[in-house]
């Protein structure tokens, strides 16, 4: 009878370290391929796409705008406002740097392409390149036109309740002032899906049983937001006017909240 040969311990205890070794590796291989097999691939900066383009065609191709001036900062500009801007950019003619300019007017894209004025230049700049445009002085006071009215009409300026200073709403002949500590509820109820023209919202004002006021005195500046209906507001300053498709939690709050006014039949709908 043939015997069995035994294995030395040492032998099994170096084998099973040897696989634990192979199983935790395989284990880890496995892992790291599937957390990487659906992560989007991350470019670096040599991977990234010049744009070799001038800056004057990199900033008019540009979709999300912010401004700034010497009161407000930040705001987001509307798209419409964006095309009227853009069309004062095409009667500019370029220039040499000038070293007498101070900015009143300052802007930038989501990406880093930003730019300012003082109404007789306008500068556009990246952390590479920059360069100037004269401002034609038969264009200046319509262009200080377009960028006030972009910042002051805009939706996202009107919401920055940090900035209001008295605020009272109207309805009919009754009028109600809204405190302080409702400022941040009165702005979050304001929500913009669309700039649109007059012609839809002045219809829905005269078919509306309820339309409101809001009066706002801010930091330097004035504003009024008057509902037409529940799916619109109109925006009025002395920079401007503007028309809004919004959502209609600011029509109801207004309506239930602060006039507690019944249901009109329209609403039911």
């Amino acid at each position: 009878m043939v015997k069995k040969r035994k294995i030395k311990k040492s032998v099994l205890v170096a084998i099973s370290i040897v696989a634990f070794f192979i199983i935790y590796g395989l284990a880890f291989y496995a892992g790291t391929y599937l957390d990487n097999k659906d992560r989007p691939k991350v470019e670096s900066k040599e991977d990234e796409e010049i744009d070799n383009r001038p800056l004057m065609k990199q900033l008019s191709s540009k979709k999300k705008i912010y401004m700034s001036n010497e009161e407000v900062e930040n705001i987001k500009v509307d798209e419409i406002y964006w095309d009227e801007v853009k069309y004062e950019l095409t009667k500019f003619s370029k220039v040499r740097k000038s070293d007498k300019f101070t900015p009143i007017y300052t802007g930038y894209s989501d990406d880093g392409v930003r730019f300012s004025t003082d109404l007789n230049l306008f500068r556009i700049y990246t952390v590479n390149e920059e360069v100037y445009y004269k401002i034609p002085v038969s264009e200046k006071t319509r262009f200080e036109k377009v960028l006030s009215g972009s910042i002051y009409t805009s939706f996202d300026f009107v919401k920055k309740y940090k900035t209001w200073k008295n605020v009272s709403v109207s309805y009919n002949d009754q009028k109600k002032t809204i405190h302080k500590w409702k400022y941040d509820d009165l702005a979050y109820k304001m929500s913009s899906k669309r700039i649109v023209g007059k012609i839809q919202p002045e219809k829905n004002k005269e078919r509306s049983k309820y339309n409101f006021t809001i009066d706002i005195q801010g930091d330097n500046y004035t504003l009024k937001i008057e509902t037409m209906g529940k799916d619109y507001v109109k925006i009025s300053s002395d920079k401007g006017e503007a028309y809004y498709e919004v959502s209609i939690a600011l029509y109801e709050y207004l309506r239930e909240e602060i006039f507690r006014l019944p249901v009109d039949s329209d609403d039911s709908e």
